[in-house]
């Protein structure tokens, strides 16, 4: 599996964006999978094939780090809720800068840690933040699929 890293802070024209973004659809055209992480401004490139149905035992190690980020996402939005109150949303995207940028101070770094703390699960668990987002995104689209994950989970 081919897998690179490269750092995206140099890019401070719209021009680079646009040759990322032209470099990016380019490699998932051709299988290759851009992970994007906004916190450490990276971007990790890897050969990895597309939506491959997850074995049995990927829905495991799915479930074990779902459940344990939710588990995280409670105490941490529980924690947020009380600097800044109800009125932000319950919707917290790691993926996008603004989602985190519309917290302030403490907030802001109990939101940033969560996201860290997520990866860090994911990795735990022996998945990448790709696959754990291809299984999130297959699950919601395959009721079978759904059932499946939802049995594991039940054994548990």
């Amino acid at each position: 599996m081919l897998v690179n890293k490269y750092n995206f802070n140099s890019l401070k024209t719209g021009y680079h964006l646009l040759i990322l973004i032209t470099l990016t659809t380019s490699a998932m055209a051709l299988g290759i999978i851009p992970e994007i992480n906004w916190q450490s401004k990276t971007i990790n490139i890897s050969n990895q094939a597309v939506a491959q149905t997850p074995t049995d035992e990927d829905l495991r190690k799915y479930a074990q780090a779902a459940i344990e980020i939710e588990n995280l996402r409670k105490t941490t939005f529980s924690n947020i809720e009380s600097i800044v109150g109800k009125s932000k949303p319950n919707q917290l995207n790691c993926y996008q800068e603004d989602s985190l940028n519309q917290l302030q101070g403490n907030a802001r770094t109990m939101a940033v840690n969560y996201c860290e703390q997520s990866e860090a699960i994911v990795k735990k668990y022996g998945l990448t933040n790709t696959q754990f987002n291809q299984i999130t995104q297959q699950v919601k689209q395959n009721p079978a699929l759904k059932q499946k994950l939802q049995g594991i989970i039940g054994q548990m």
